[in-house]
């Protein structure tokens, strides 16, 4: 308290000196003022942005300020024990300062003035963030704090209990004995209690209405618009005037007032059979009767606001809050003086109050207190209801009175302390005894006599002509602040251009890109995609032609864009030029939305019942002959009723729609970025309206279309604007009129058009921001409300097929996460419409893997008729569903499917909600039924806590949002969903997801590539002599556990891990069979090595013995020639002497073998393969060559079934061309590998390739139904690439004599052994013989060594680094379709096409060998290899040294040591180091040196052979990118999956043109120049290559295999690569295949104006 008098103190010390400057003749521009308003508004704690505006004069600031202080010190006087806190709160009723009320942020101002009613910042224009802790429905607050809160939102949800929300006093507690009675009161007499106890104030409650008045003052104009709307729907008043509790200040609240609407129908006419008439009106211009109730001092015995809801309702509900009413106290703080308003409104019925729209006015308070109000009352008022105290009257209370009796208003005057009363004379003064009456009675009579004034007085008004009135008494208007004229005056002038025109013409004049083009455009797209047979055009030219009509449409919108009309050039320039204050454009737009409105609504209103009057014609039509032609006669003007409603509706929304396809236009007019630069700002004017609360159109419902380039761009910039958040998608479908959208803003707080008469058409959505507290437990951040068009609507099923309704439902369940299937009631019938197209809906989703959830809500259902009887419908639902699900799957040809369960995981217990009816009573005037709202908010309590119930519950990012609209879409535009839907997140995610299994499965391959060369030499060096799975495992297993933890990370963290894990199980088996394929390949390699090296062993034992006996001979003849100090030439001779007489020993010693004729080996494994065959020794001795005949060659009874096709003149010849060349090359590479492992012929070969031969026959007649090829065929096939190798096999066996004669290995060591003998005639040192002997011995092992690790760095840096294979197999492909353009080699091309397998791995070759042209940078690598590996071994030999020393060991122990230690870096043979290890070494200080001497001469000068690099990296970087090779049966396109022989269809990005497979028209010489993915949209048909027959391509997979293991996913998305192909090499293409682009092989225009340019810039997407 003690602080409110010190601030009180200095404000009025303050205001003095104000005060006297003011009578100094100073204004408010003054510094000095300015610095004394500065202290005052300190002082009072009030922001800067909140004092008086600028227009204000001095003395208004003065006058105020002392009215302010007036107040307060009233309240001060009254309650000198009262806190500070309950001083503010009487002063203004929990509202400290006038700055409070227009605060933009109020909740930071009351909590410093630490109120107890404040606004949520949660609340605002999108209404409140969504938060599931409190959707069960908020009983009742626990504290005052909580008040605004829970009013706001069961407001929202149109829970009329808001108003009468109040905090309960806390019970007192009383003690009580044993006996559970009150000890203290069988001491006292229960009567007698006046003079014994003392009554104890509790503390004062706040009244409802002061909570709901608080909240007006502290809301914006926006949420109070929003507020308003809530409270009509509840059909509770508003107020209409409103005193400012601290000045005498009256505000008029026009704008939010501007936004209701009211509907009614007028009474039926007794001469007439049709209904009455339908007004559906915004209120704001509406003039009806006003009839206005005031009261002239107290009345105990009555309550005005009570008698008034007794005429205006007959309903059990309150339209103005009274004194009885729940949680009412005897005092209002802020509703002294409040005006407010509501509307009567008839319904058509004979037992409607009125027969005409009233409003009613209550003014609160004693009228005599409130002066102002009461002449705006006097002149706004039809008739005049006084209510007067039956008290005596004062001075004042009898002027007023006076002056209202002697008013031209009629006046009823209701006297409370008159039982009975004279009747007036005048009929327009009515005099009514009020004291004791029957109610019925009295409100029948009191309505009676407002009937009887009315007839009187024909005044009527609208809320515009009561806000001039209150802007001549001064009153302040809300819609006068700056933001909102501004606001205003740009919707005006948006209008005027509009209102020029006719309103039929509106739309197509100024929205003109909307009509007809942007029609025609959506239907061209769908005719894209649902191709039909032509008898002289191609598909493609077909489509060519349409995609040409559709780039034309888009000129013309781009044309008529250009400039942009007055109207949308100025709309756009609203939105987009900045303003001075914040609010300007959210003003403009509601403005327009209203101005919109008003400008139809009069022309709509007279269509809808001409529409609603010829609905009831053709009911009423009577049966007989001309009952169809009526009948159609009359259907024909509902279509022209309905068409002229579409021209004639003008919302925001058709200004946005026309804004989308601007952009849409420009977009995709080709158009350079300069020309187009103006309308790349459009989308960000829609993602701002969606955040704004505004609905966006995401399907437009006149076209029955998604804007998809448009959608788009708005997700994106939503996406930069919010951040790629979590978002929960919640879409709706119902039938017509069955309460979707009501149920969405009871649910959310939306404002979903409500209007029966006008329903939403197309798909809506709009944004809900969920609560941060909550987000990461929900899982989501926002929530995405999509509201639809009803299903089955009349309007449409005259002009547009159900296939719409299946194609909006399969859309809108599509994209939602979950889709809520309202139905009106229990009909069966609506029951079976609604199911049916939801069911078929769910088992597409289910066949393209969404996995949806839904929830069914049966509205209107009588709360009676829960509990039990809600089983029985839960049981007739599920019966139904199954039965929709047997007929959609019998539909859509899916199997297994016996029960809705089998479609998608669904609970009938818990996912099936019963609505009680949303109104109580009758309509117009029924408020809402709480019940409903409760019902609600437990549906949206289930809703928002999807993860909990739903299996598999995976929310989308936005950007994973977009790309399933997209997906969808793409898909529906398509006849086939199923086989047309492409998850573009999913084909993402994976693609990311496969480069980084690359990256994985290239660690682990490098390992195993390390790992090998480690152990061939350790096998080399006879360190290992067996090698186990169980050892490989182990070592494999600590890279493999390390990669698998990255594995598992990218799974957990990676963003989109939610997608992602639907691969895990199948990532990680493939790496786990790539750690066992590379493990079991090297096992297999250690064990060849083994295996050969235990053969060699022989071979080892004898070069040992003779390298022994050369080594002895040598010593012998050096000590001879020492002695005679031979010269150098001398050593030399006498060295040739003894090599060639050694040699020749060795040589006789040599076992006599045969020579190996190997091509009559071949020759009779061939003859013992094919003897039965007549004339096979012929074949054998002469055949050189083979030449397919397929009358030879094929069985006559195949040839005659498929004879039209093997008779064509490219398509078969060619394939066993290719097929001929395939199994060839496969051959080679058999022998290839045979040659790399060094083996010897063996005819065991043979066997193995006539084996392969016959596989690869029988996999090829395995592609054609009926085709077997002659024996003939056969055995010259095999005799032919025998025959043809045997060369091969020659050079073979010559090789692998020659590598394992012990001469070729003495041989190859000479030089060797040169050196040794001239260092023993030298009489060099042991050392020095050990020494050179070793280092030579070793030099091709580290060379061989260096050379192997060049070859990994080589493979891992071009995997790492080079562009054209650092990614996916699809990017190597994408390199190699650009490499064949710039060479432009049409052989290439060939190559490519018909075995890309080969040209892969011809394409990794030249781009090695391009790599391999820089010798200097090779050749330092390589050096630096060597200088590693000789430190290395000049390391481990240091080592050596030192220990042989001290074990005083000699030459054998080190050479031990040193194959140990080093034998796992090269191969070291020891036993070829035999001949050394016996030299006497003593000194290991000089051998370190001599050593070290000598491994640096070893690595000196040492150059690369480049030539030896080629090959292994080759075969490394192509095993990383092997993978599936089989080609598309269409067009030759091949798989991309890097899995061979993988689980499920084959699938490629992109296909090509049929002609690159030689397809033809029948009995045509012309080629079929569609694409798959075109063909398999339309309706033609193909023959099958198996038996001949005609199969649609849209039933490809029925022509069996190859076809049926292919997945084509119908669209358009070719690649203009193929198109420039064709036009680039047609004539030798027609040259290859003998057929010719012409008839429907015609090129169209659109490829040959393809450049090679362009088509190389689509392969970079």
């Amino acid at each position: 308290m003690e602080s409110l008098k010190e601030n009180l103190a200095q404000v009025k010390e303050s205001l003095t000196e104000l005060e006297n400057m003011f009578k100094e003749g100073k204004d408010r521009n003054d510094a000095k003022v300015k610095d004394m308003e500065d202290k005052i508004r300190t002082a009072l704690d009030i922001p800067r942005e909140n004092w008086m505006k600028t227009g204000q004069t001095l003395k208004d600031v003065i006058e105020r300020l002392n009215n302010f202080l007036g107040v307060v010190q009233n309240s001060e006087i009254s309650s000198k024990m009262i806190s500070d806190k309950e001083v503010l709160k009487n002063a203004s009723g929990g509202l400290a300062l006038e700055g409070v009320y227009k605060t933009q942020n109020p909740k930071d101002m009351l909590e410093k003035r630490e109120q107890l009613i404040e606004i949520p910042d949660s609340f605002s224009l999108t209404g409140p963030r969504q938060n599931p802790r409190l959707s069960l429905g908020i009983k009742e607050p626990k504290t005052e704090k909580d008040l605004s809160f829970h009013y706001l939102y069961k407001l929202m949800t149109l829970d009329y209990t808001a108003r009468y929300l109040f905090v309960k006093p806390e019970a007192t507690i009383v003690d009580l004995d044993e006996n559970g009675a009150n000890a203290k009161e069988e001491e006292e007499d229960f009567f007698d209690y006046q003079d014994k106890t003392e009554i104890e104030l509790s503390s004062k409650q706040i009244h409802p209405m002061d909570v709901h008045m608080a909240i007006f003052h502290c809301s914006s104009d926006f949420l109070r618009q929003y507020i308003f709307t809530k409270l009509s729907a509840c059909q509770f008043s508003l107020p209409f005037l409103v005193p400012n509790p601290c000045t005498d200040e009256v505000e008029f609240p026009l704008w939010a007032l501007r936004h209701i609407r009211k509907s009614w129908q007028s009474k039926i006419l007794p001469e007439s059979s049709s209904n009455g008439k339908y007004h559906n009106r915004q209120m704001f211009n509406t003039p009806v009767p006003i009839v206005s109730f005031i009261r002239l001092g107290v009345s105990e015995s009555n309550s005005k606001s009570q008698i008034l809801d007794a005429v205006i309702s007959k309903q059990k509900h309150s339209v103005f809050f009274h004194r009885h009413c729940k949680g009412s106290t005897p005092g209002s703080l802020l509703m002294e003086g409040v005006v407010e308003i509501a509307w009567y409104c008839p319904g058509g019925k004979e037992d409607d109050i009125f027969d005409e729209c009233l409003a009613f006015l209550n003014l609160h308070g004693d009228a005599a207190d409130h002066p102002k109000q009461l002449e705006f009352l006097q002149a706004v008022s039809t008739v005049n209801v006084l209510l007067l105290s039956e008290h005596s009257m004062s001075e004042t209370t009898k002027e007023v009175s006076q002056k209202l009796s002697k008013s031209p208003v009629p006046l009823i005057c209701m006297f409370s302390g008159k039982d009975k009363i004279q009747q007036s004379k005048n009929p327009t003064k009515v005099r009514l005894a009020a004291k004791n009456r029957n109610q019925a009675e009295f409100t029948e009579e009191l309505i009676s006599s407002i009937k009887q004034c009315i007839t009187e007085n024909k005044q009527r008004a609208t809320i515009e002509s009561c806000c001039e009135e209150a802007r001549k008494l001064q009153f302040i208007v809300d819609e006068d602040n700056q933001s909102c004229k501004d606001g205003c005056e740009q919707a005006q002038t948006l209008m005027c251009l509009l209102e020029k025109e006719r309103l039929s013409t509106v739309k197509g004049k100024n929205l003109p890109l909307q009509g007809e083009m942007w029609h025609d455009w959506s239907k061209k797209q769908k005719e894209k995609f649902r191709l039909q047979i032509k008898d002289n055009e191609s598909i493609e030219e077909q489509q060519s032609k349409i995609t040409a009509n559709m780039a034309t449409i888009r000129k013309k919108q781009c044309l008529a864009a250009s400039p942009l009309n007055d109207f949308m050039r100025s709309f756009l320039e609203c939105l987009t030029t900045p303003t001075q204050f914040e609010n300007t454009n959210l003003y403009m737009l509601q403005w327009l939305r209203i101005l919109l409105d008003d400008f139809t609504s009069d022309e709509l209103a007279s269509l809808e019942e001409k529409y609603r009057s010829t609905w009831r014609k053709i009911k009423d039509v009577p049966k007989g002959k001309e009952k169809a032609s009526v009948v159609h006669s009359l259907q024909n003007k509902l279509d022209m009723i309905t068409d002229k409603m579409a021209a004639t509706t003008v919302g925001l929304q058709h200004v946005m729609r026309e804004v989308s396809q601007i952009y849409e236009a420009f977009q995709m007019s080709g158009k350079e970025k300069k020309q187009t630069q103006q309308y790349t700002t459009l989308p960000k004017i829609g993602a701002t309206m969606l955040l704004s609360g505004y609905p966006l159109e995401i399907m437009d419902g006149d076209a029955a279309h998604v804007p998809l380039t448009w959608i788009n761009a708005v997700l994106d910039e939503l996406i930069k604007t919010l951040g790629d958040k979590k978002v929960f998608v919640l879409s709706i479908l119902g039938l017509q009129s069955s309460g979707k959208s009501t149920m969405l803003n009871t649910m959310f707080g939306l404002q979903f058009a409500v209007s029966a008469g006008r329903c939403t058409r197309g798909a809506f959505m709009q944004l809900a921001n969920v609560d941060p507290s909550f987000s990461k437990k929900l899982g989501y951040d926002y929530v995405l409300i999509v509201d639809t068009e009803g299903l089955r609507s009349p309007e449409l099923s005259t002009k547009i097929s159900l296939n719409h309704d299946n194609e909006l439902a399969t859309f809108i369940i599509g994209i939602g996460d979950t889709t809520v299937i309202n139905i009106m009631g229990e009909n069966p019938s609506e029951m079976h419409d609604i199911l049916q197209i939801c069911v078929q809906a769910f088992l597409r989703m289910k066949e393209v893997k969404i996995t949806p959830s839904c929830i069914f809500v049966h509205q209107n259902v009588a709360e009676t008729s829960a509990g039990d009887k809600n089983i029985e419908g839960r049981r007739r639902l599920l019966e139904k569903l199954d039965e929709m699900a047997r007929m959609a799957a019998k539909e859509e040809n899916v199997e297994g499917i016996t029960c809705f369960s089998d479609v998608i995981h669904f609970d009938i217990e818990t996912q099936v909600f019963y609505f009680t009816n949303l109104l109580e009573g009758d309509p117009p005037m029924a408020p809402p039924n709480p019940s409903y709202s409760q019902n609600v908010q437990k549906l949206k309590t289930k809703l928002l806590n999807i993860a909990s119930w739903k299996e598999k519950c995976k929310i989308s990012s936005l950007s994973e949002f977009r790309s399933r609209v997209s997906d969808l879409w793409t898909a529906l535009l398509q006849e086939n969903f199923v086989f047309s839907f492409k998850n573009t997140v999913e084909m993402m995610v994976y693609r990311s997801l496969e480069n980084k299994y690359g990256e994985w499965s290239w660690n682990l391959r490098k390992y195993s590539l390390s790992l090998q060369t480690e152990l061939e030499n350790q096998i080399g060096s006879s360190l290992i002599h067996s090698v186990t799975l169980m050892d490989l495992e182990k070592k494999y297993s600590k890279d493999y556990d390390h990669l698998k933890t990255e594995i598992e990370k990218y799974f957990t963290e990676d963003k989109n891990k939610d997608t992602l894990i639907k691969w895990k199980t199948v990532i990680d088996k493939r790496f786990e069979n790539l750690k066992r394929e590379l493990t079991e390949g090297t096992w297999k390699k250690c064990n060849e090595l083994l295996v050969s090296k235990k053969n060699k062993s022989e071979l080892d034992k004898r070069k040992a013995e003779y390298m022994t006996e050369l080594t002895e001979q040598s010593k012998k003849l050096a000590s001879k020639l020492k002695e005679k100090h031979a010269t150098d030439q001398q050593v030399e001779e006498e060295f040739d002497k003894l090599w060639v007489t050694w040699t020749g020993e060795v040589l006789k010693s040599q076992p006599t073998e045969d020579t190996l004729n190997v091509k009559a080996v071949v020759e009779g494994v061939l003859l013992k393969r094919f003897g039965n065959l007549a004339g096979i020794q012929n074949i054998i001795k002469h055949k050189r060559s083979f030449q397919f005949d397929a009358k030879q060659h094929i069985h006559k009874t195949a040839l005659q079934k498929i004879w039209n096709w093997v008779s064509g003149k490219g398509n078969f010849a060619h394939d066993i061309e290719v097929f001929k060349n395939t199994v060839i090359h496969e051959v080679h590479e058999y022998i290839t590998d045979k040659e790399n492992d060094t083996k010897d012929f063996d005819e065991n070969f043979i066997y193995e390739i006539l084996s392969n031969i016959e596989k690869c026959i029988v996999k090829f007649e395995g592609t054609v139904d009926n085709l077997k090829f002659t024996s003939e065929f056969r055995v010259e096939l095999s005799i032919y690439i025998c025959l043809t190798n045997v060369p091969k096999f020659e050079r073979m066996h010559k090789n692998f004599k020659t590598a394992n004669h012990p001469l070729t290995y003495l041989q190859s060591q000479r030089d060797n052994y040169l050196q040794s003998f001239k260092n023993y005639c030298k009489g060099a040192s042991s050392v020095n013989i050990f020494v050179d002997f070793l280092c030579k011995h070793i030099t091709p092992e580290v060379l061989k060594a260096a050379n192997e690790k060049l070859s990994q760095q080589i493979a891992d840096e071009m995997k790492s680094n080079n562009g054209a294979l650092n990614g996916s197999r699809s990017n190597i492909e994408n390199k190699i379709l650009r490499h064949l353009a710039t060479e432009e080699n049409f052989d290439r091309y060939e190559e490519y096409i018909d075995y890309p397998k080969t040209y892969f791995k011809q394409f990794i070759q030249e781009k090695l060998d391009e790599y391999l042209r820089d010798d200097g940078k090779l050749d330092a690598i390589h050096q630096e290899n060597l200088k590693c590996l000789k430190n290395q071994i000049l390391t481990a030999s240091t080592g050596i040294c030192t220990e042989v020393g001290e074990k005083s060991g000699g030459a054998c122990m080190w050479l031990d040591l040193f194959c140990r230690r080093v034998g796992h870096l090269i191969t070291i043979k020891k036993d070829e180091l035999h001949c050394i290890e016996n030299e006497d070494i003593t000194d290991w200080e000089f051998f370190k040196e001599r050593l070290t001497l000598s491994l640096e001469e070893m690595v000196k000068d040492k150059k690369l052979n480049v030539k030896a690099l080629r090959e292994k990296p080759t075969d490394i970087l192509f095993q990383q990118v092997e993978g599936c090779w089989a080609q598309c049966p269409f067009c030759k396109a091949v798989c991309t999956n890097t899995i061979p022989n993988h689980d499920g269809d084959h699938s490629v990005r992109f296909h090509r043109s049929q002609a690159l497979t030689g397809f033809h028209s029948k009995d045509t010489d012309h080629f079929v120049i569609n694409f798959c993915t075109t063909s398999v949209n339309s309706n033609r048909s193909f023959r099958s290559h198996k038996d001949g027959k005609y199969i649609p391509y849209k039933n490809y997979k029925e022509a069996g295999e190859p076809y049926n293991q292919w997945k084509i996913t119908g669209d358009d998305t070719s690649q203009r690569y193929w198109k420039w192909f064709i036009c680039r090499f047609r004539s030798q293409w027609e040259n290859k295949y003998g057929y010719r682009f012409t008839g429907l092989g015609t090129i169209p225009e659109q490829w040959e104006g393809i450049t090679k340019q362009s088509a190389l810039v689509e392969l970079e997407y």
